[in-house]
């Protein structure tokens, strides 16, 4: 028994390190594919006074190109297209070709030597070097911050909601806390993230920040996020955390019954604000809108059809597909409601939409007002809307257009949720049954 326990360890330590060996080979592999090309051309856009042209050279990594001069001037007649070299075999024309040569080679022995220190060989990094700029490494903070400011927050409410942005800020946060509290400087460069910085930073999260197992993942997916952003950029030579993979644990989807919508409803609020995000909350529940759908909703967004029906028809903010969803009776008042409403007059929404914060605390207030124990989100309503419609007979594929899920499998999970609700239920009618016999 002993001898098989031992056998299987040293089974998995060949394992293990025969997984390293092939990951650096693979590494090794990948920087000796790289395309490196030079080319010297002349540049006949530019010319000094004397008509002369200079010289420029073309250096090509992987498809990329950068060029620089090579402070070469010549007339054209003495220069070959065909060699990429200066004609003749005087003392200037040998000077210019040896300067070429000894260009060539000093960009060669540049990309050697990243090749061997196994780092990533740019176009743009190797002139830098040759030109003694130096390598200047890029950060984990510091690209973090760049790919939120410069590629998320531009495309809000475009290919990103405002809410994909504050969570990119909250996960930046995170790292940056999780820097300070592994002792390590408040940034680190790209090169130093090796995969047991996703596990390490997974558990800190877990542990120290509290989270959930799939509030985690996701944190940890957009860190993969930002690192996928690094190598398309040519900062990182490959992703460390590309075999990083955590499944996400199936949450059961909580919803509101028909009762407590009514209480919801009944509630005598005097607060402005309150009764305001009671009325888009309640608006979400007849709709299926997420908090970012709802808060762009505009005049144009609803049609009437030929029969006088009105129809709400936007891109949903998160996937980018078409939802139409027909508008119910009480969603309609909701929305005569604040028809001259100062506040939507002046931006031209259909509701007076508060920020996702304030709109979840006043939730909060109005659930203990309700003596509700779920917590009111405006998904909470989105799912309730989703279980609402399936219980009342509306077919599967026509919630899922109305839902505006990309994949009628993300809909199934609320007839699943329903099945299950419906056969605990029958098991206590069952119970009961043979109880009373």
């Amino acid at each position: 028994m002993i001898y098989k326990k031992v056998r299987l360890v040293l089974n998995i330590s060949a394992l293990i390190f025969f997984y390293s060996q092939l990951v650096a080979m693979k590494k090794n592999e990948s920087a000796s594919r790289n395309t490196f090309s030079v080319l010297f051309f002349l540049n006949r856009v530019k010319q000094n006074n004397n008509k002369e042209h200079p010289v420029y050279c073309r250096l090509t990594v992987n498809g990329k190109i950068r060029e620089m001069s090579t402070q070469i001037w010549i007339d054209e007649k003495i220069w070959n297209p065909k060699t990429h070299k200066v004609l003749g075999n005087n003392e200037r024309s040998k000077t210019f070709n040896n300067t070429l040569e000894s260009i060539n080679n000093k960009l060669l022995n540049i990309r050697n030597d990243l090749q061997n220190k196994g780092k990533l060989v740019t176009a743009e990094l190797v002139v830098n070097l040759y030109k003694g700029k130096g390598e200047k490494q890029k950060t984990l903070v510091e690209v973090h911050d760049f790919y939120n400011e410069s590629y998320v927050k531009p495309l809000i409410d475009k290919s990103y909601s405002e809410g994909t942005y504050e969570r990119y800020l909250t996960s930046l946060s995170h790292v940056k806390d999780f820097l300070k509290y592994q002792g390590l400087q408040s940034d680190m460069s790209l090169s130093e993230i090796s995969y047991s910085f996703a596990t390490t930073y997974e558990l800190y999260l877990k542990t120290v920040r509290k989270c959930a197992n799939n509030t985690t993942v996701k944190y940890v997916k957009n860190l993969k996020t930002i690192l996928n952003y690094a190598v398309e950029r040519e900062w990182l030579q490959y992703n460390p955390l590309l075999r990083y993979k955590a499944k996400l644990e199936r949450v059961e989807r909580d919803y509101l019954t028909e009762e407590e919508i009514h209480l919801i409803t009944r509630l005598n609020i005097d607060i402005y604000r309150t009764n305001c995000v009671r009325d888009v909350f309640l608006f979400c529940c007849y709709t299926g809108l997420s908090y970012s759908d709802v808060a762009k909703l505009k005049s144009e967004n609803i049609i009437r059809q030929i029969d006088g029906h009105q129809i709400i028809t936007l891109k949903r903010t998160k996937t980018g597909v078409i939802t139409k969803v027909p508008l119910l009776d009480p969603a309609i008042d909701i929305l005569s409601k604040y028809k001259n409403n100062e506040e939507c007059l002046a931006t031209g929404k259909l509701l007076p939409v508060k920020s996702n914060q304030k709109h979840n605390a006043y939730l909060k207030e109005i659930a203990d007002l309700c003596g509700i124990k779920k917590e009111l989100t405006t998904h909470i309503a989105r799912h309730t809307f989703a279980t609402l419609m399936l219980t009342k007979g509306v077919s599967l594929e026509a919630v899922s257009t109305m839902l505006g899920h990309s994949s009628i499998k993300t809909t199934q999970i609320y007839a699943k949720i329903i099945t299950e609700k419906l056969s605990k239920e029958m098991k206590k009618v069952n119970a009961a049954l043979l109880k009373a016999i």
